[in-house]
């Protein structure tokens, strides 16, 4: 039944409507005023009933005709594709044919090009063979000739290379004599420069720790026998670097130590040489230990 409403569903409404006026007729149609005079409609009602029965057979035929005519339309797109479908396979299977006598030639093609080259390759390789041994001989006969070159040129050089170094011996020994004298003279010299330097920097400390004590608050009785020995950082000009100032071995007197770091930092700037020779000072030990 619904499928018959999806396929004719105008057909469906228009049976529907016929059939609610005949309900219609059969219920407003009789006149109830007169109820001893017979209803006219009755011949209206079979008619109509005539109507609609011949309505629903031409509804149904035509239902029927058009189910038959999608039934061949069906039928004739299944024929259709059944033919494309076959033309498409004897194309697939033409193509597949054509392809394999390609394929054939090209192989029979290829065969006959690596034959071809492999009786050049033979050629070229005999010829490269002959070429070779006659490079050979020509080589062995070159090497020969540059050998006995070769043996007069050495002799020759070993001859010129034996004077050559019996030469250069005795230039090395005076030279190394040379230099022996100019090391002795350079060490005699660095050792004075050093014993100098020492002096200097003997000197500049003594300046130094005399300048640290007159800066010096003494803390208390009893510190004139104690000693540390403190440990400064210098930049050039003889100020101190900031907290560059520590006790590396203390008197055991914290006020002691406290004082003679204070006297350092009172003292600054202290006398220091310039040069090379204050490298000696950057980090400087004293052993405070102040004079009674």
């Amino acid at each position: 039944m619904l499928s018959v409403i999806k396929r004719n569903p105008v057909s469906v409404v228009l049976a529907l409507l016929l059939h609610g006026l005949i309900l219609f007729f059969l219920i407003f149609g009789v006149d109830w005023s007169n109820p001893g005079k017979p209803a006219t409609p009755k011949a209206n009602v079979v008619q109509a009933h005539t109507v609609d029965a011949k309505q629903l057979n031409q509804t149904k035929e035509k239902e029927k005709a058009a189910e038959r005519e999608k039934q061949r339309l069906r039928e004739q797109e299944q024929k259709r594709k059944q033919a494309e479908q076959k033309k498409r396979k004897q194309q697939l299977e033409q193509k597949r044919v054509a392809k394999e006598k390609a394929e054939k030639k090209r192989q029979e093609a290829e065969v006959k090009r690596q034959a071809q080259l492999k009786k050049e390759r033979q050629a070229k390789e005999a010829k490269r063979k002959a070429e070779t041994k006659r490079k050979a001989e020509m080589e062995a006969k070159r090497k020969a000739e540059i050998e006995r070159k070769q043996k007069a040129e050495r002799e020759a050089k070993r001859k010129a290379e034996a004077k050559r170094k019996a030469a250069a011996e005795a230039k090395r020994k005076a030279e190394a004599e040379a230099a022996a004298r100019a090391e002795r003279e350079r060490a005699l010299q660095e050792q004075m420069a050093a014993e100098q330097n020492s002096r200097e920097i003997d000197r500049y400390v003594a300046v130094i720790k005399q300048q640290v004590e007159r800066s010096w608050l003494k803390p208390g009785q009893g510190s004139e026998d104690l000693s540390c020995v403190v440990q400064v950082r210098l930049i050039p000009g003889g100020d101190v670097v900031p907290g560059g100032v520590s006790i590396i071995r203390s008197s055991g007197n914290a006020a002691f130590d406290r004082s003679v770091e204070s006297a350092v930092y009172k003292a600054a700037p202290l006398p220091v040489p310039s040069g090379l020779l204050f490298e000696s000072f950057r980090t400087l030990k004293l052993n405070f230990k102040p004079s009674k």
